[in-house]
C-alpha cells in the first residue's frame, strides 16, 4: 500500500505565491495535492474554482475530497488593499467558512494549518516577538488576521488546527507589491534609480525553501490547538538587502526615498522568537539571505 495513499492535501489559495511553491514541494514528496482558487482561467487537474465565501460550494468540494490535511493560505495579503470590506470577508469570514466545511470531514482530518501573519503583533516593546505577547495590530490586514485567529480558536476542540504566524519570506514569483521583488527587478533590469519608502525598517527575509520545510514539519507534528511563529529570528534592513543585491550583481542603484511610500504606523522591527517552534520541530538549516538574493538574480523578469 502506498504510504501516501490516504494523505490528501487541500491547499486554499493554491494559485497564490506560497500555494504554488507548496503544491510543487508536496507533490515531489508524493502527496496527492488538491487546490482551491478563485483565479482559474481554465479547468486544471485537481484545482477547483471556488470562492471561499460561498459556503455551499466549499462544503461540496471538501466533502467530496475528504482531505487529510488542509493548508488554508487563501487571503488578501496586500496591506494597502483598498477594499477593506473584501479584505475582512476573505480573511475572516472565508476562514470561518473553511472551518465549517472541515467539520463535515473531521474524521479524515489529521491537521489544518492556518496561515495568519506576524503583522498581528504590531509595534511591541519586545525586540523578538513571541507567541505569548498580546497582539497589537496597527493596520487592517493585521486586524483581519487576528480576527481570523480568534474565530479559529472557537474550533480548537473540534478540529486539529494549528495557527501559524509567518514572518517575512520571499522568492521569485512574489508580487512586486512587496519590496524585495521590486528591488530585484530594478537590479535585474540595470535600472539607475529606484524609489522606496523607509529603508531602515528591519524584517526577516526568509527563503521560501525554509518556510516550505517548516510547513511540512508542522503538518506532520503532533501539535494542534495552538499558535506558532514561522520565523528564523534573523532580521535585515532594506538598506542591507540593497547592499547584498549590489554586491552579488555588481550593479549600483541610486535610492530615492519617496515620502508617499513611507507607511503610517510603520512597524520598525519584526523578528520572530523561535523557541516554541524548536520545541515542535527540528529547525531547517540553510536559510541564507544571500541565497534568497541569488534566487532573484537568476530569474528573468
Amino acid at each position: 500500500m502506498d504510504f501516501h495513499s490516504n494523505n490528501k492535501v487541500l491547499i486554499t489559495g493554491i494559485n497564490g505565491f506560497t500555494g504554488k511553491y507548496l503544491k510543487k514541494y508536496l507533490e515531489e514528496l508524493n502527496y496527492e495535492v488538491y487546490g482551491l482558487s478563485n483565479t482559474i482561467d481554465e479547468k486544471k487537474d485537481k484545482i477547483f474554482s471556488c470562492d471561499i465565501n460561498n459556503q455551499d460550494e466549499l462544503n461540496l468540494i471538501i466533502k467530496n475530497l475528504q482531505p487529510n490535511y488542509i493548508f488554508h493560505l487563501a487571503a488578501i495579503s496586500n496591506v494597502q488593499h483598498s477594499d477593506l470590506v473584501e479584505m475582512y470577508k476573505v480573511n475572516v469570514i472565508g476562514t470561518q467558512n473553511v472551518l465549517n466545511a472541515s467539520l463535515k470531514v473531521k474524521k479524515y482530518l489529521k491537521k489544518i494549518i492556518l496561515a495568519s501573519s506576524a503583522t498581528v503583533y504590531g509595534n511591541q516593546t519586545e525586540k523578538v516577538l513571541h507567541e505569548n505577547l498580546v497582539p497589537n495590530p496597527i493596520n487592517h490586514y493585521g486586524i483581519s488576521k487576528l480576527a481570523m485567529e480568534q474565530i479559529a480558536k472557537t474550533y480548537f476542540d473540534e478540529l486539529p488546527i494549528l495557527i501559524t504566524r509567518p514572518f517575512n519570506y520571499t522568492a521569485p514569483g512574489h508580487s512586486e507589491h512587496f519590496v524585495v521583488p521590486k528591488i530585484a527587478k530594478a537590479f535585474i533590469n540595470n535600472e539607475k534609480t529606484i524609489e522606496l519608502g523607509n529603508i531602515e525598517v528591519y524584517r526577516e527575509y526568509n527563503s521560501i525553501d525554509y518556510v516550505l520545510r517548516v510547513y511540512f514539519e508542522l503538518m506532520n507534528s503532533k501539535s494542534t490547538g495552538e499558535i506558532v511563529n514561522i520565523a528564523s529570528g534573523k532580521t535585515h534592513s532594506l538598506k542591507e538587502i540593497i547592499s547584498i543585491f549590489s554586491k552579488l550583481s555588481g550593479h549600483l542603484i541610486d535610492i530615492k526615498i519617496n515620502p508617499q511610500f513611507v507607511r503610517k504606523n510603520e512597524i520598525i522591527t519584526l523578528a520572530g522568537d523561535i523557541v516554541k517552534l524548536k520545541k515542535i520541530i527540528k529547525i531547517p538549516k540553510d536559510n541564507n539571505i544571500e541565497n534568497v538574493v541569488n534566487q532573484f538574480l537568476n530569474t528573468n523578469y
